[in-house]
């Protein structure tokens, strides 16, 4: 126990946790949780954005604490998740406004989940010409490489020429396709 017998320390709660006492875990929580959310909000324009941050840094703390080694605080641990969370909503969920079907503007949108159609329409039908208008071979090494992950090797053992061939192919394709789309 703590020095004063009265409240346990951050290691007999995270022990306790890991032995099955889930309201280890709710004591953790509310012991740490305003610090977090001081640290949150630097990553944040908003309270209720910061709340989600320190949400989901408790989601991970609970599904990673058995990874947690008490040669580090508790709370230096929980500081580390917390920033993580923090990067992470800054340079994956993008803020940018967006306009709704109904004409209003939606503040929450994640434009990395949002798919556009006919976005990049052109490149890829200039991309589809320009493979069109190569030698078949070198399409192919450049498909079978490039997008099939295949090795010169393996390239060069379907084609049944030398990978240095493979490897001609393939650059001369490259530039072909360069110069198409400019």
């Amino acid at each position: 126990m703590a020095a004063d017998d009265s409240e346990p320390t951050d290691e007999e709660l995270v022990e306790a946790f890991l032995n099955g006492d889930h309201k280890a875990f709710s004591t953790i929580v509310e012991r740490h949780r305003e610090q977090l959310i001081y640290v949150a909000k630097s990553y944040t324009k908003t309270e209720t954005d910061a709340q989600d941050i320190v949400q989901e840094t408790f989601f991970k703390a609970s599904n990673k604490l058995h990874t947690f080694r008490a040669e580090a605080k508790l709370s230096t641990w929980l500081n580390r998740l917390v920033r993580n969370s923090g990067y992470d909503y800054v340079h994956h969920r993008s803020n940018v406004q967006h306009h709704s079907f109904d004409g209003e503007v939606d503040a929450d949108r994640n434009s990395w989940l949002s798919h556009e159609p006919l976005m990049g329409i052109d490149t890829r039908l200039d991309i589809q010409e320009a493979l069109q208008n190569l030698q078949p071979e070198q399409r192919e090494a450049w498909m079978l490489t490039e997008i099939g992950g295949y090795s010169l090797k393996d390239v060069a053992g379907l084609q049944g020429v030398a990978e240095g061939t493979v490897k001609s192919r393939r650059s001369r394709a490259k530039s072909a396709l360069r110069l198409a789309i400019g």
